[in-house]
């Protein structure tokens, strides 16, 4: 028998599956793959075409017209007022300094001289910079997706200074990318309208695309970009679709709000019209006393016209009395004529339609009505912490926007560390993390809940277990009915139910029988009592 049967299999190999194995069944069945399998089972044509929408509301658009579609959008009270709120829940704030974002040491490396002075030098480097563009780059890439910062940089300061402002806009840089990572930018704002940048001098702040945005421009990028190439480098610069925008969702309870209260503001600028038509009976009248009748009518009705203007524009009411006098001859009369019944709207445009649609709108960006402005949505329903319950909705959109932002600031580390001193991080070995202050109050508000209900459920469940014992039953009365009434888990109640063997609280310790101490029927006296007796 040879040695190498003689060699006992690893404890890897016991646990794991070959790589020759796992190929052999996952990835070798897919040779049998071919054209004619597409047709064969009904599955038809797919084609990458589908990913335009040209049907329905949800049809594909150009990116200058989506931007300017968000851009409209972000000057809307409510939809400011709910992106202010979840950059402000993902950021917080330190109570007194203010700051923002923290560069902290990772615990496994502070203990290294080294290394923990090099991330306090990034610190007093950084940490200023990071809090004065932390806010507005996590409100813009909220509102397009995407936000961008220009980076200055030498190799004696490293990064001193980020450019946030107008002319770095989303809608004026284009990022790309080689499949996901993002390499260069293009900008418009030069004398050419071209200008190239690269990763050393644009940083990206990029929120995740959770949801595709039919767009032109992805059958450009099918036509260049080959998903069987396993050769990353080999894939081509590609221009990075739009995405990530937290507005997105929120388009068309915009559109239904915005006609909503210009439906509702119509109705009070044409109610504040007040119109009647007068008739006058000039029978048996000469043509100049037609005539003096018909101008005193026109010059009075000229008089209120201007009186009205007049209010509107000093805003200030008139405060004088207006008569006029009419002649009127033997019967002629001056009659006034209503609209005609039936040519007014039937129903009216009630603020429950617009408070609808907001409600709508303030659901897309996952923030609850009540938290922007509305607070007496809350009454008469959620009780004490209803502002917590509604809150909990920000807490997932803020983790995302903490997310992107820590991915953002390393970028701009690892710019500095490289021009400052010549080297870059592996992301698993950096020796700093970067915090922000506490943590959103409505996430912490339901943990705490959480944990007070799960005490009081545990307590409930030792109550109930002290009762079993005090009225005599068994292991598996109490097994029995830990598993059905209380409803726990079977090994959970098994376990538990020992405690129906127990001696009990009375001298003998709590061990089941078989755990009793064993020293001839007598637990072992102390060394100081034996001395003592």
């Amino acid at each position: 028998m040879s040695a190498k049967e003689h060699t006992p299999k690893s404890w890897l190999s016991k646990l794991t599956m070959p790589r020759n194995e796992w190929i052999r069944e996952n990835v070798e069945p897919i040779k049998d793959l071919t054209p004619e399998s597409q047709y064969m089972y009904g599955a038809g044509v797919t084609s990458v075409a589908s990913l335009l929408s040209l049907r329905g509301k949800r049809g594909a658009r150009t990116r200058h017209i989506i931007y300017e579609k968000w851009m409209r959008m972000e000057g809307d009270p409510i939809i400011s007022s709910a992106i202010q709120l979840l950059v402000t829940a993902a950021l917080g704030g330190h109570e007194t300094s203010g700051d923002l974002v923290f560069i902290e040491k990772k615990t496994e490396f502070q203990e290294d001289a080294k290394l923990s002075k090099f991330v306090d030098e990034i610190r007093e480097d950084l940490a200023p910079l990071f809090n004065r563009v932390a806010y507005p780059v996590a409100y813009t890439g909220a509102v397009f997706g995407d936000s961008f910062a220009r980076i200055y940089s030498d190799k004696n300061r490293g990064v001193f200074d980020l450019y946030i402002d107008e002319l770095v806009r989303p809608p004026l840089v284009q990022a790309y990318e080689q499949g996901s990572r993002t390499l260069g930018f293009t900008l418009c704002t030069s004398e050419s309208n071209y200008e190239r940048l690269d990763v050393m001098q644009m940083a990206r702040f990029k929120m995740p695309r959770t949801q595709w945005i039919p767009q032109f421009g992805v059958l450009e990028k099918n036509a260049r970009v080959h998903l069987a190439e396993d050769d990353l480098t080999q894939v081509p610069l590609m221009p990075s679709m739009i995405g990530g925008s937290l507005l997105y969702n929120a388009e068309e309870p915009y559109d239904n709000l915005a006609a909503s209260l210009l439906g509702i503001v119509g109705q009070r600028w044409i109610d504040s019209i007040d119109e009647q038509i007068f008739s006058i009976n000039l029978a048996s009248t000469t043509k100049e006393q037609q005539e003096r009748v018909l101008s005193s009518l026109k010059d009075m009705l000229l008089t209120s016209k201007r009186l009205a203007e007049k209010a509107l524009q000093n805003g200030q009411p008139n405060l004088e009395r207006v008569r006029y006098v009419f002649p009127v001859f033997q019967d002629k009369q001056l009659v006034s004529v209503n609209p005609p019944s039936g040519s007014g709207r039937t129903a009216n445009i009630t603020i429950d339609d617009v408070m609808l649609h907001a409600k709508l709108l303030a659901g897309a960006l996952g923030v609850d009505l009540s938290l922007i402005g509305f607070a007496d949505i809350l009454s008469g329903g959620l009780g004490e912490g209803g502002f917590f319950r509604t809150s909990a909705q920000v807490a997932e959109r803020s983790r995302m926007i903490r997310a992107a932002l820590t991915d953002f600031f390393n970028w701009i580390i690892d710019i500095h560390t490289l021009t400052k001193y010549g080297t870059v991080f592996n992301p698993s070995e950096r020796p700093w993390q970067i915090n922000f202050f506490g943590s959103i109050s409505a996430l912490e508000a339901e943990k705490q809940r959480t944990r007070t209900d799960a005490m009081t459920a545990g307590l409930n469940i030792i109550q109930s277990m002290q009762m079993l014992k005090e009225m005599g039953a068994n292991k598996k009365v109490m097994s029995t009915f830990l598993t059905k009434e209380m409803m726990l888990d079977e090994p959970e109640a098994e376990l538990y139910s020992q405690i129906a063997e127990s001696g009990g609280a009375e001298g003998e310790g709590g061990f089941p029988p078989e755990e009793q101490p064993q020293n001839g029927g007598e637990e072992e006296v102390p060394n100081e009592a034996k001395e003592g007796e």
